[in-house]
């Protein structure tokens, strides 16, 4: 089977004082730590258990199985802020495309359509809740801690929009409990006999993809659990190598931590594919949640190639010299086109003609890529073979990986976010007084 590559060219040829066998020891010192804490609750590593978690992964195939034979749904509408939202998203849209509600219920297979709500913008919520028909809308209510205002309030409203048998059309993925009790999420599904998904308690909401979270969303739109885990177990085998030539975590975490060290305080992650624009999204919070802390951190910026060249690659080509770009190319497109021959209508025709369209691409991305070089700007390059359940998974895995060997090489927590604490103290406090 193909191998996920990365490809450092760009990066060790430009980026100075970058001393890998130095900090090796420190990095493999910090996996070993990691792995080893996976039974610790308050270490929040939890996440490194889930593709093990073969009972876990029977549940949802089974509930989905029973979804499709019911024949009772067409839709499905999450509702989920940040990690209870952006994993799903990143999933189903690279490997099912943005496009994907759009394809009949024969091209789908019966999965289900899918619509997220996950921020309080009235005209979002009232738009997809018109246009859906309720009566066949399975509502899927995501929240940790069981009472995130971002996920309660349109709960709300869709149970007014559809009235009594609101709870009979939900299922419920929160935790059992929270620091402060009971999640409010568990207690009205037990009041109200929803079906129920556990979080587990050590996993941390941006590090929650492959738990019920991500995966059942993912799965009701017809993504293929079974090499979903087989790409997580790939990826888990891979991080705990003790090669920085081949652990590709570590190396994409000691590259991140000496471009920043260098004053290089922006990661950017770039895609050529727009299917992948939400797993940019999800990388976001994940690397910003994770790192952002005690003035430490490199901001995360999205750019989809080869769109942003039209927007994004002046600056990072001839702007300030702060950002470490890391390239995701797919090297065999799904369904790929052939450019036929016009050159008869105009010669600059031919140049493209007998090309694939994601051959194209791939030139654009290397092109891109030598011309950042050239002007002295580190990059590099993450390869997958196919863009499918078993790659995707495995890079969101690796990725996870790499963002907590990050954390840790800069002296800070991964796990958790009190930046955000304050915030949603003070939401909490205007709501209250109101």
């Amino acid at each position: 089977m193909s191998k996920i590559k990365i490809d450092l060219t760009n990066y060790l040829g430009i980026e100075k004082n970058v001393d890998f066998r130095g900090l090796q020891d420190k990095v493999f010192s910090i996996i070993s730590n990691l792995y080893a804490s996976k039974s610790n609750l308050p270490a929040m590593t939890g996440w490194l258990s889930l593709p093990h978690d073969s009972g876990m992964f029977q549940q949802i195939n089974d509930f989905v199985s029973k979804i499709k034979s019911s024949d009772q749904y067409q839709h499905l509408l999450v509702l989920g802020i940040g990690g209870s939202s952006l994993g799903a998203q990143a999933l189903i849209e690279s490997l099912k495309t943005n496009l994907w509600n759009r394809l009949s219920a024969t091209k789908r297979k019966g999965y289900l359509t899918v619509d997220f709500i996950d921020n309080l913008d009235p005209v979002i919520i009232r738009t997809v809740l018109s246009r859906l028909k309720l009566d066949k809308t399975l509502f899927v209510v995501i929240s940790k801690a069981g009472g995130t205002v971002e996920t309660i309030v349109p709960m709300l409203i869709a149970k007014e929009w559809v009235g009594e048998n609101f709870y009979k059309q939900c299922i419920f993925i929160t935790s059992v409990e929270t620091h402060h009790g009971a999640s409010t999420l568990f207690d009205l599904g037990k009041k109200h006999q929803v079906p129920i998904f556990p979080i587990p308690e050590n996993v941390g909401g941006r590090y929650s993809v492959f738990s019920s979270v991500g995966l059942l969303p993912a799965a009701l739109c017809g993504v293929d659990l079974n090499e979903v885990k087989a790409g997580l177990l790939e990826a888990d085998s891979l991080c705990q190598i003790q090669d920085i030539r081949t652990n590709i975590a570590a190396s994409l975490a000691l590259c991140a931590y000496f471009s920043y060290l260098a004053n290089r305080n922006i990661f950017v992650l770039m895609p050529y594919s727009t299917c992948m624009r939400r797993f940019v999204d999800w990388f976001i919070q994940l690397w910003a949640e994770s790192i952002g802390k005690n003035q430490k951190g490199s901001t995360p910026i999205c750019a989809i190639g080869a769109t942003d060249q039209h927007s994004q690659l002046q600056l990072f080509n001839e702007g300030p010299n702060d950002k470490l770009i890391c390239f995701v190319k797919i090297n065999k497109h799904k369904r790929d086109l052939t450019v036929p021959d016009y050159s008869d209508d105009n010669l600059n025709f031919r140049a493209y003609a007998g090309h694939k369209v994601g051959q194209i691409l791939n030139i654009e991305l290397d092109a891109t890529r030598r011309a950042l070089a050239e002007s002295k700007k580190p990059n590099i390059t993450i390869t997958l073979p196919e863009l499918n359940e078993f790659y995707i998974s495995e890079l969101m895995y690796i990725l996870e990986v790499a963002t907590a060997i990050k954390g840790n090489l800069l002296g800070v927590n991964p796990f958790d976010q009190p930046g955000v604490e304050l915030a949603k103290r003070y939401t909490k406090e205007a709501l209250t007084n109101k």
